[in-house]
Order: C-alpha cells, then structure tokens, then sequence
C-alpha cells in the first residue's frame, strides 16, 4: 500500500523538509514516487536500468516508437547544459527560455553529446535517448524540484494516468488515481505520494522537437500552443533614461543599427525605449537628433513615453542609464530585479541635456561602446 502522506498544503516548514527527504530517498533507492508537477503527476524512478524496468512494470511496458524511451527529469538546466551541443541560436535560445516550464524537450544530438550526458548523469544508453535523441523535462513545480536536487540522482518519470492501475482514470491532475491498496493486476504501486493537490495546469506538458539545424517541430496538443511556443523567439530590449528625450532614444536607435546589422539568426530583437519621468510625445532633443544623423541615424519621428508595467513585464533585460533609473524601475515592478542592469555599472551614462553637441557625441559614442559590450554579453 502506497504512503499517501498528508496534503502539501497541510503541513509546516519541518514537515515539508522531512518529506522532501523521505521521497529523494526513496528515488535514491530505486523505488517509485508520484511527484506534483507543473502539468500532470508522474511517477518518477532513477534514469537507469532499475528503473527503467520498474516503469514498465507500472505502466505495462508501453510500445514507444522513434522517441526516447523515457524522458529525462533534472531540477536544473546546468546539470545537462554544458554537455549538449546547442549550435543552433534558436535551440539554444528555446532550451533557454521553456525550461523549466511545461514543455518536453526532444533535442537531436549527436552520438558523442549523448555520451557526454548519459556519463555524466550516470544513465545508460537506450534510456532518455533513442541514438540520435534526448528527452528532457524541467517540470516548474518548486516541491518537485527540490526533491530532485535533493536526490542528487538523474530521473525519469510517466504520467501517473499511464499506470495499469490508473487506465480510465484521470489523467494525472490530483493522486485520485492512486489505489489505497494493490489491484488485481498486482502491478506495483509507488512508495510514497506527494500530494499537492490540483495541478496547475492539469494537462500534458508540449512537446517541441529541436533539430541541430535549428528546424522546430511542435506537439498539436499540450499546455502551451505551437504561437506560445514559438514567441520565445523574439525578445525585447528596454533603454531607460529620465524623460526619454535624448540618452535613451539615442540608445534605442544605435541597439536597433547593431541588430540589423547581425548575421540572421532566427531571433527576433525588438528595441524600445522610456523615461521614468518621461511625458508622452515630446521630441528628440535637436542635438541628440544632429549626432546620431551623423551617425546614419534617425531620431526625428522620435516621441517620447514614459516606462509602464507593461514594458517591464514585456522586456527580457532592461538596460539603465543610472543606478537611479534600476532602482526606480525595481520599485515599480519588485519582480523585475533579475533583469534591470545599468548599462555601465561602474560610472552610469551622465545626461547631456543643456550641454553641447561635443558632450552629446561624446554620450553617443560611449552608448555605441556599452551596447555592443552587452550584445556579446548576452549573445554568448
């Protein structure tokens, strides 16, 4: 008879740390453990042959053809990421920005990158992949994942509703499906049940294909569709200054020049730009508008627009003119920390405005030297 356990939501501090210990334990010792994810609840066992063998005898050994057998559960990304060849900009880019999240990754690789993460994760070969193939999950559920980290062993992990006691049960969006004792199938039931109630988003995770020449191919079914996906190839670049009229826009026109200029890559890089105590539609100011002309640029149709939670929420890094700037940007929107830089950490980029033309080259040429800095930074 499964441990069922007491309800996720139920329980203190200690007893949470006390079952987080319980289930990477028993993971460690090849037993199964149904784990919460973001999607659907799996039964999760270690990526090896005992493992392997223990989902089958669950499942009833489902006939999978041209796929991974099993697909792979990490905590992290950095676990797997060094040894996978991602020359593709936008494989890269979508390992990046849908992991974790309620995707399942089928990357090709090759035979010699396959090697890699199956030794360093300690996985035979035949099991996550399927030669030419790995499949990969990062599920977005923070019990799950400290679970994993905590076992410090690679899993693999089905979906509860694919047990031979769940058929024509749910899917996997609660433990309903969980027998309170052995069926007459005798098939094996799990050790320990984290129990976390509903799942968020109570349906299978997506699956995206990933060729190694950047070809994407994405399931028909799924949390998130084939557009939801695909937008992750397109990100957004935000400059903040004051009041948008000269230091910024400046910025703005010389990040979208060094973009168009980049070899295409597959990635859309969208530029914008905004003053936290910006008005609306004021203009470029003339000497702003005079050096990045002789730049070959164009600021004139330039107007002006101050910052809203919508840009913040939108942009995937926001670069400031001053440590002034991040903090009134990070105290509009307190989740934005992660992605607010100033655009020179160690001085800032002082305002020209009232100054002359010399001071605004000068600002120019010194915003053209940071931003293509931060391009390499975030291209790498």
């Amino acid at each position: 008879m499964p441990d069922l356990g007491v309800r996720l939501a139920n329980m203190n501090p200690e007893e949470r740390a006390q079952l987080i210990e319980r289930a990477a334990d028993a993971l460690v010792k090849h037993e199964c453990v149904v784990l919460p994810t973001d999607t659907l609840y799996g039964l999760f066992t270690r990526a090896d042959q005992q493992g392997s063998q223990l989902q089958d005898q669950m499942t009833g050994n489902p006939n999978v053809l041209d796929d991974p057998k099993m697909t792979l559960h990490l905590a992290d990304i950095e676990q797997i990421i060094e040894h996978l060849v991602l020359d593709s900009p936008t494989t890269k880019r979508l390992v990046h920005t849908l992991l974790p999240g309620p995707t399942r990754i089928v990357i090709e690789q090759t035979n010699d990158a396959i090697d890699r993460v199956c030794e360093a994760l300690s996985i035979p070969r035949g099991i996550i992949d399927d030669g030419r193939h790995i499949a990969l999950r990062i599920p977005d559920h923070p019990t799950c994942r400290q679970i994993l980290r905590h076992a410090g062993v690679a899993c693999v992990a089905r979906r509860l509703g694919a047990a031979v006691w769940a058929q024509g049960e749910d899917p996997g969006t609660d433990i309903s499906a969980v027998p309170d004792s052995p069926s007459d199938t005798q098939a094996e039931l799990p050790t320990l049940v984290v129990d976390d109630g509903q799942t968020l988003h109570q349906q299978h995770s997506t699956t995206v294909r990933l060729s190694m020449d950047g070809r994407i191919d994405v399931s028909s079914s799924g949390v998130l569709s084939e557009r939801e996906v695909l937008s992750n190839l397109e990100r957004r670049i935000l400059f903040v200054c004051t009041g948008n009229t000269c230091r910024s826009p400046m910025a703005e026109v010389i990040a979208r020049d060094l973009v168009e200029k980049q070899k295409p890559s597959g990635i859309t890089t969208i530029i914008q730009s905004a003053g936290v105590a910006a008005g609306s539609g004021m203009g470029a100011t003339r000497e702003a508008v005079e050096v990045v002309h002789a730049m070959g640029l164009d600021l004139t149709t330039h107007q002006s627009k101050p910052i809203t939670l919508e840009m913040i929420d939108q942009a995937e890094v926001i670069y400031t003119m001053t440590p002034t700037h991040a903090q009134a940007v990070m105290t509009m929107a307190p989740n934005s920390v992660h992605k607010v830089f100033v655009l020179d950490e160690h001085e800032g980029v002082p305002d020209p405005i009232g100054q002359g033309i010399e001071v605004y080259q000068h600002t120019a040429d010194r915003l053209k030297e940071l931003i293509e800095r931060r391009f390499e930074e975030i291209n790498a």
